[in-house]
């Protein structure tokens, strides 16, 4: 039965914060020990920490999964946030948490923790903790391997809590509700924000426009026969697959890093033997689970292509290279994507080969998608 949630105010978020610092002190020690998990921090530390702030992590309204204020990973899923906090269903900050004895200033835990919020675009907001230590990120930018904690806006240790209460309060659930998350993020005012701010869509686009153009490069290189029609086809049938190969690995429908094995396996033969063949292999496996068109028998098969170009766009679809979470990018940020991205095509002109936008794409001055918002208005109004 739903018992009722107790309101939290400064006072008591003061006086539990203090009783959880106090302990770890204590036992710091132990905290900070390899045989000290990050489940166990969790139940002593952090589910206290929010409680305290006001969440009803345990669900005591009892309410349905779905209008949960609190969403709670179990650990299935390596690489999800441990906590996503919601207000109305909309989600306001991810959190992420760390063993104590783990570095959170690691930049593969720093990266993983924005990455995840970056592609989902549902809230920029995310925190990576241990209790040990407490750090706030803005991952509205793309996650920089080269500058990992762009976008910090709160880094303290449990020994500065008590001094920073009120920025630990910003993450209440009052505070939350009346806008602070908002206010943590970085203003868009800022120079770099403006100039470097990219959404996972527009990224996503530039790489696979990329893509296409540097394969469309090396097959027609060493396969000048084929025309226009051709070489699109055969290219834009590689990239599908690589892209769904990847998107089902993230969701864990397939082995994980499946591509990448295939790639460092072939690059450990020292590239003798060709690297076409050997996804071929893995491209069967796939078909042999899923029958779908996609990796029915094509011609994308049998042509010849560097083995390099090819080996670089997967391994471009790997972290650190790649800021992609496949499993958290919205379904309709795909749709966008490739409705943009398929209104180009390939030319030949000699050895010349170009993208460009498809003659009615060019005459019809764009290709424009519909936002999933407006399909479901028309759809529920039809």
């Amino acid at each position: 039965m739903p018992t009722e949630v107790v309101r939290a105010t400064k006072e008591s978020f003061r006086a539990e914060l203090e009783r959880l610092v106090e302990n770890f002190a204590a036992n710091e020690d132990e905290f900070t020990s390899p045989g000290y998990p990050e489940a166990q921090v969790r139940v002593d530390f952090l589910d206290p920490l929010f409680r305290a702030l006001g969440w009803d992590i345990e669900n005591r309204a009892g309410l349905p999964y779905g209008s949960r204020d609190v969403i709670v990973e179990k650990g299935a899923e390596e690489g999800n946030p441990d906590y996503t906090f919601r207000t109305g269903t909309i989600p306001k900050f991810f959190v992420e948490a760390k063993a104590p004895h783990e570095d959170v200033d690691k930049e593969r835990h720093v990266l993983q923790a924005k990455r995840y919020a970056w592609s989902t675009k549902e809230t920029y907001a995310v925190v990576l903790t241990d209790f040990e230590e407490f750090r706030f990120y803005d991952a509205s930018l793309e996650p920089d391997p080269n500058q990992p904690h762009y976008g910090e806006r709160i880094h303290l240790r449990y020994t500065q809590y008590l001094d920073n209460l009120d920025k630990l309060w910003g993450l209440s659930r009052e505070e939350v509700a009346k806008g602070s998350i908002d206010r943590l993020l970085i203003p868009d005012r800022e120079k770099r924000a403006l100039r470097f701010k990219r959404e996972v869509d527009e990224r996503f686009l530039d790489d696979m426009s990329r893509w296409r153009a540097e394969m469309a490069q090396a097959v027609h290189k060493r396969n000048p026969k084929l025309d226009a029609a051709q070489l699109t086809d055969i290219v834009q049938r590689l990239l599908d697959r690589l892209i769904f190969i990847r998107v089902a690995e993230d969701r864990r429908i397939i082995e994980h890093r499946w591509l990448w094995e295939r790639v460092q396996l072939w690059k450990g033969m020292g590239g003798k033997k060709s690297l076409l063949p050997m996804l071929n292999d893995l491209f069967q496996e796939v078909n042999a689970d899923f029958n779908g068109e996609i990796f029915r028998a094509h011609p994308c098969e049998h042509i010849d292509l560097h083995d390099w170009s090819l080996g670089k766009i997967v391994e471009e679809l790997y972290a650190p290279a790649s800021p992609f979470r496949f499993d958290k990018i919205p379904v309709d940020i795909f749709g966008a994507v490739y409705e943009r991205y398929l209104g180009k095509t390939i030319y030949v002109r000699g050895k010349q080969v170009r993208v460009e936008d498809k003659p009615e794409v060019r005459k019809a001055g764009g290709v424009y998608y519909t936002p999933k918002y407006i399909v479901d208005y028309i759809v529920k109004n039809t």
